[in-house]
């Protein structure tokens, strides 16, 4: 016993400041777990092991009961504490090598027959997860922002100071609506600004009432495939198109129909095409497509809204970026084109201000409000009251829209020095689709190379463009085919030049490798 039980009590390194009873806990939960006390072995007196271990008494009590709480111990009247009889026999690890933790691995649904000991059983998971996973992105987010990232604004160009001041103030004297958020569609004063800006500035047809706050745009898709989309359902995307709709949308349930996209947009003829499997809804960034950058010209505007009208269809207007636009005003929305409320409008805050921020927005045809009202209730109910209100101060003092037009002046000129160093330095490697704004420059590599190639050598230079080949659908045919091979480069979060240099290192790296 007196060997056991001060073995028990050395802690190991990661427990070294835990108190002293939880080490005892665990310690004899160890011996328990791998068989080193049995089922039914009678452990000492607490007195007996406090003097032992030169611990107090209730220090040993404290375990004891945490043990016997968790069901590892049980105590008999007049006979003391025993390790527990009933405890299944699939907790015992007796093996050493069945103490390694295994590896966790996405298996089948359907429920195993054979038991499986601790650890090593299979992780099930649901199909929808299993659904979303399967268009698990490429480009996963980095611990550090590097160069030429496509969706980084220029964090030290935001008025951060006026910013903290407007979040103090909504503290100062917190509205009952802050203070005890109850409406699922956000707060009143910022949805009324938000539906301001967008009839000024995007020709959205909308009012405050349409408006509904969320998380971000991959939020608002997850709502409108909770709303609108039942199993089975196909969904018509953008190819290329950007990443994380493909997986939230497939999480509920919807087959995805990738639809081509070339330089007036998406391929509306094709969609019309579709006669035997006939998508419920088109997902679509009119304004700018990600990541080629091209806009979806009057004409087939016009005819996706007639799509929609002779296929009872929706259409989802995924409007990332827009305001950064130039070589002329932001162009219209389709929303605005819209007179049979067939079109919803999703917009976000996490470029056009800075991603932390956390606030996008949903402009919902009438008879659909009370639809994402309800099914709000059941999610997150209302997101961060305390930057919803100081957002709408934001846009109410005028600092909104004083804070786009500075940027747009900013980043056309980044725009267009890295539009220089292209053509000065590059025109043998790059070929640049042609666009009018956005945050990034799309190009096409002209080397005969696969651009993935570059991966590796680019991000050990501390550079992160994405490359176009991973937009697409269809990864097999993208392997094959020469003209989806490219890079995508940010430039509004740096100075010329940070750009220049990263750009030297770029080219030296697309040299070097061809």
């Amino acid at each position: 016993m007196s060997t056991i039980f001060s073995w028990i009590f050395n802690s190991q390194s990661h427990e070294a400041n835990l108190p002293a009873y939880r080490r005892l806990y665990l310690g004899i939960r160890a011996a328990i777990l791998d068989g080193r006390l049995k089922p039914g072995e009678k452990l000492p007196a607490t007195r007996d092991l406090a003097r032992h271990l030169h611990l107090s008494r209730n220090t040993i009590i404290n375990a004891f009961d945490l043990l016997m709480s968790e069901g590892y111990i049980e105590g008999r009247v007049g006979a003391g504490s025993f390790v527990a009889t009933s405890l299944p026999d699939h907790l015992f690890l007796t093996d050493k090598k069945d103490r390694k933790k295994a590896a966790i691995r996405p298996t089948s649904p359907v429920p195993q027959t054979q038991p499986h000991n601790g650890e090593n059983r299979p992780l099930r998971i649901s199909k929808s997860a299993q659904r979303s996973l399967a268009f698990n992105r490429f480009h996963p987010p980095l611990s550090v922002t590097r160069l030429f990232n496509p969706a980084m604004p220029d964090l030290s160009a935001f008025p951060f100071d006026i910013w903290a001041r407007l979040l103090r103030r909504a503290w100062r004297a917190p509205h009952p609506a802050i203070a005890t958020p109850h409406d699922s569609m956000g707060l009143a004063d910022l949805r009324t600004e938000i539906a301001g800006w967008l009839r000024q500035s995007r020709g959205v047809n909308c009012h405050a009432d349409q408006v509904m706050i969320v998380s971000g745009a991959q939020q608002a898709l997850d709502l409108v495939g909770r709303a609108l989309i039942d199993p089975g359902d196909i969904v018509a995307l953008e190819d290329p198109g950007y990443e994380g709709i493909r997986g939230v949308l497939a999480a509920n349930g919807a087959v995805i129909q990738p639809i081509p996209v070339d330089a007036e947009g998406l391929q509306v003829d094709a969609l019309t095409a579709l006669k035997n499997a006939l998508p419920r809804m088109v997902v679509t960034t009119p304004s700018r497509n990600y990541p080629l950058g091209t806009t979806l010209s009057l004409t087939r505007r016009l005819a996706l809204l007639q799509w929609a009208h002779d296929n009872d269809g929706w259409i989802i207007e995924d409007d990332y970026d827009s305001d950064y636009r130039y070589d002329g005003p932001p162009l219209s929305s389709l929303q605005g084109l819209d007179r049979e409320n067939r079109v919803i409008y999703i917009g976000t805050f996490s470029r056009v201000l800075f991603p932390g921020i956390r606030l996008g927005y949903l402009v919902l045809p009438d008879d659909l409000v009370p639809v994402f009202r309800g099914l709000r209730g059941f999610a997150d109910g209302v997101p961060a009251p305390t930057a919803q209100a100081a957002l709408a101060a934001f846009f109410a003092d005028g600092h909104f829209g004083s804070h786009v037009r500075r940027m747009r002046l900013l980043y056309g000129d980044r725009r267009s020095h890295l539009l220089g160093l292209i053509r000065d330095h590059a025109s043998d490697l790059l070929d640049i689709v042609v666009n009018d704004g956005g945050l990034h420059i799309c190009t096409r590599l002209i080397n005969g190379q696969h651009d993935v190639h570059y991966r590796s050598a680019l991000l050990d230079k501390h550079i992160d463009c994405r490359f176009l080949s991973t937009y697409f659908h269809d990864q097999g045919l993208t392997k094959e085919t020469t003209n989806r091979q490219g890079l995508i480069m940010g430039f509004a979060g740096w100075e010329k030049s940070q750009l220049e240099k990263s750009f030297d290192d770029l080219i030296t790296i697309l040299r070097r490798n061809t």
